[in-house]
């Protein structure tokens, strides 16, 4: 079944909505990772069984990128390990300065701590991030990847050419596209260096948000429908379906991403990631993290 027509008008309507008191309230009042409740984004797909809820430390980074079972590593599979000194202990969080990020899998492409987010059954991912200034050259974000998207092309499915790679990238918020929230669905496909790709068009709010004040980032994925919809601060924002929504998604098992990247480098910033809660239509197989939920304003 296809989704319903994209619309950006009624999306839009709907993203000026969550500028209002509430919403900023849901971004602010509270950390999300002491909160047991299951978010609207997730019951609206039916992803009601908890995957996952933390309020992430720096103890609880590896900085080598191979550490067993960690909730984060200081890595990425295509750049390897990043530098200790690119973090830092935030009252409510972990710093992660220009040039660094946080996952949630080994460098080398391989499950760390957490479950990861099925493609073959609905989900609901939300974090929670702050940032020290709103300079234009900043460029956080917050998005998900397939781990079969790796060095070992695991991405490439039976049927295909050769070395040619198919995955979905969904991004729940990129910053400094403009006044509001940047939310993408790509389908990528192609040999390497010869990627191409499609994304949802019009992907940039113009509803301002203040990044300089807590946000939650959330989005949706229902596989029966090959829907995505992005949540911020309790409100959703933006849906997008296939093509963009690929059906290789399906097959593929996300996990998250936080990062400080920047445009040009010429200005210094920071992204505190307060927290994270992920949620699935059934528990996942994988083992859960455990896990550490401390009261507010303890490190």
């Amino acid at each position: 079944m296809r989704p319903p027509p994209f619309t950006p008008s009624r999306a839009w309507l709907l993203a000026s909505l969550f500028v209002s008191a509430h919403a900023w309230a849901q971004g602010e009042d509270a950390l999300i990772c002491q909160d047991a409740s299951v978010p609207p984004g997730a019951q609206q797909v039916g992803a009601t069984q908890p995957l996952f809820r933390d309020c992430p430390r720096v103890e609880d980074v590896d900085f080598t990128g191979r550490a067993n079972g960690k909730k984060y590593y200081a890595g990425f599979y295509a750049i390897g390990a990043k530098s200790p000194s690119m973090y830092d202990t935030a009252q409510d969080g972990v710093v992660i300065k220009r040039g660094g990020l946080l996952t949630t899998v080994k460098t080398d492409s391989t499950p760390g701590g957490f479950p990861l987010l099925a493609g073959n059954r609905p989900f609901y991912i939300e974090a929670q991030t702050v940032l020290s200034n709103t300079h234009p050259d900043n460029f956080p974000a917050i998005w998900l990847m397939p781990i079969e998207h790796n060095l070992r092309m695991e991405d490439v499915y039976e049927g295909d050419p050769k070395s040619f790679e198919r995955w979905f990238e969904l991004d729940i918020d990129e910053g400094g596209f403009g006044p509001g929230g940047h939310h993408t669905a790509i389908s990528w496909t192609g040999i390497w260096p010869n990627y191409k790709k499609i994304q949802n068009p019009n992907p940039t709010s113009k509803a301002p948000l203040d990044r300089t004040r807590p946000n939650v980032f959330g989005v949706s994925y229902d596989p029966a429908t090959l829907t995505v919809r992005w949540w911020v601060n309790g409100q959703q924002v933006l849906e997008a379906g296939a093509p963009y929504v690929p059906e290789i998604a399906r097959r593929q098992n996300f996990y998250l991403i936080v990062s400080s990247q920047s445009r040009k480098n010429v200005n210094d910033y920071q992204t505190t990631f307060m927290g994270v809660r992920a949620f699935s239509s059934e528990a996942a197989p994988a083992a859960r993290a455990n896990a550490r939920i401390p009261a507010r304003g303890k490190p």
